[in-house]
């Protein structure tokens, strides 16, 4: 074989290698490479996790004679060495499971309240629905829907504990779609009432799809949820205007509760030897109030609400935005039972509110254009107790309340084991009282249909 064969031969074997070499770099991606060192080889060691998931476990040996930048083509050796381990894992998709719901049809114009477990949602009168096509509802179906949790980790690196769901919906809709608002068209937020330990808080939960089963399958934790510890176990929030799911976590941190608490002493009028009706202080929750706040405290077994937005307009037509409100349980002394229409009624107790500490006619809770705004009041008493308002007393230097007269009977929302009160917006007395024969409320109009489908997941209202 004479030289210009040979050369010819050694031309052709280097255009396949090379045809090869390109070949295989035209195709192969750029290698990502990350070293510190120009030196000697260096091993890395990479945990990849496939959307199986699969663990897999890379040994690679990277000859180097440059330093690399993070991502670069090199024509460095590379040896890989490859453990698979396939690890097949359940359906992972978080999953909220509806295990029980309570349900009411709203008017708009009158409010609701309804019950399921230990929640309780207070629907104020002129509480209307705006949909995704901004159609205004004024009347509409409202549940409460409480769910078991599948998949459903923490809400952060705190490790707080998810415990179980619930949700409202709109016409058995759960979606940020529909808005809650009052006749003007902006949000108006529904009332809610929980009962659970002190450790316990709630994060939003959005980005899911409802199923046709009422599963709601997919999502994530949106924010932490602001709730006012108002004493008792009971926690209450103002901030709710759409019907999405919430989730109770335990935190393991105790809430902190603003309300102060005394039980007056005996009375001197409890002493006295007069006959007049006399309301005595037996035990009283007080809380500083920042009227673009709001707040909430229990007695016994009344609860009292002061929306954010509520100022107090006294006697001289000062406009305070910050205020001492109390809640104050009474035991009544010769109060007389009431004849209404051939219906006696007897009293039981009675409860005031009171504006640093005062009980008066003078004083009116107010938005801040001065039109009065109710401050809400739920009583855990059957259906059948009524109230009266009292008027005409005198405030003694003690607290008691002496003299007076029942003046006009209030309107109550029943529920179920409690009552709602939406209208009172004077810091005066209210004397319950229950009808001596039979289970009659002449002062309540029932507007809502309830049913319930009772869940073992949930705890009970208790207390």
């Amino acid at each position: 074989m004479d030289a210009k064969t040979i050369g010819l031969i050694a031309v052709a074997v280097v255009a396949v290698v090379g045809y090869v070499l390109a070949g295989y770099f035209a195709v192969k991606p750029p290698m990502t490479v990350t070293t510190t060192s120009t030196a000697t080889p260096k091993t890395v060691t990479t945990t990849v996790t496939t959307t199986m998931p699969t663990t897999v476990t890379k040994t690679t040996t990277v000859s180097s004679t440059s330093t690399a930048s993070s991502i670069s083509t090199t024509t460095a050796t590379v040896t890989i060495t490859m453990t698979t381990t396939a690890v097949m894992q359940p359906n992972m998709v978080p999953e909220l499971i509806p295990v029980g719901v309570s349900t009411a049809m709203v008017n708009a114009s009158m409010g609701a309240t309804l019950r399921l477990g230990n929640i309780i949602v207070i629907i104020r009168p002129g509480t209307y629905v705006m949909t995704q096509s901004k159609q205004i509802l004024s009347t509409y179906n409202f549940s409460i829907i409480v769910y078991q949790l599948a998949n459903i980790g923490s809400p952060s690196m705190m490790g707080e504990e998810p415990v179980y769901a619930f949700a409202y919906a709109v016409n058995g809709h759960v979606s940020p779609s529909y808005t809650f608002v009052n006749p003007e068209g902006k949000p108006y937020a529904v009332i809610t009432v929980v009962r659970m330990p002190n450790t316990w808080t709630t994060w939003t939960w959005l980005g899911f799809m409802q199923e046709s089963n009422g599963t709601l399958v997919d999502g994530h934790y949106a924010f932490l949820d602001s709730w006012v510890y108002a004493g008792s176990g009971l926690f209450v929030n103002y901030q709710f205007v759409k019907p999405v799911p919430w989730i109770f976590v335990n935190t393991g941190m105790p809430a902190s509760l603003m309300a102060t608490y005394t039980e007056p002493t005996m009375s001197s009028s409890m002493e006295a030897t007069t006959m007049e009706p006399e309301l005595v202080p037996i035990g009283t929750g007080t809380v500083a109030i920042n009227a673009t706040q709001g707040g909430a405290v229990a007695v016994g077994n009344l609860l009292a609400i002061i929306l954010p937005g509520t100022y107090v307009e006294t006697p001289s037509g000062q406009r305070l935005s910050t205020y001492n409100f109390s809640l104050i349980y009474q035991a009544i002394m010769n109060i007389p039972p009431l004849n209404e229409s051939g219906v006696y009624y007897w009293p039981l107790f009675s409860y005031a509110f009171a504006v640093n500490n005062q009980i008066s006619l003078g004083y009116t809770f107010v938005n801040a254009s001065g039109s009065p705004v109710p401050v809400l009041t739920v009583a855990f008493l059957p259906s059948w107790f009524t109230s009266w308002t009292w008027l005409g007393y005198v405030q003694l230097p003690d607290g008691t309340l002496q003299g007076g007269k029942y003046a006009f009977p209030n309107v109550w929302i029943p529920g179920d084991d409690y009552i709602v009160n939406t209208v009172f917006f004077k810091p005066v007395p209210w004397v319950f009282l229950a009808v001596e024969h039979g289970y009659v409320n002449m002062t309540v109009t029932n507007t809502t249909t309830t049913s319930t489908t009772a869940s073992t997941s949930a705890p009970v209202w208790g207390g």
